[in-house]
């Protein structure tokens, strides 16, 4: 089995999460981004990349926000 590169975890963690904040289950937006930005730093993931990253896979659910 090939292990996921550390950008592709990092996407769908992003997109696991923004769900997972919209529905209610993770109670603010820090507590659903903060994870992740300390993996992309632990993982070398650029940090301009990484906030892009997040920000498009939250953006569906913020602009539908509970």
């Amino acid at each position: 089995m090939t292990a996921l590169a550390p950008l592709d975890v990092l996407t769908l963690r992003a997109w696991a999460r923004g769900y997972l904040w919209w529905a209610g289950l993770i109670d603010t937006i820090p507590a659903a981004l903060d994870p992740l930005q300390k993996f992309a730093e632990q993982a070398g993931i650029d940090a301009d990349h990484a906030q892009q990253i997040l920000a498009d896979a939250f953006a569906p659910y913020r602009e539908t926000a509970r």
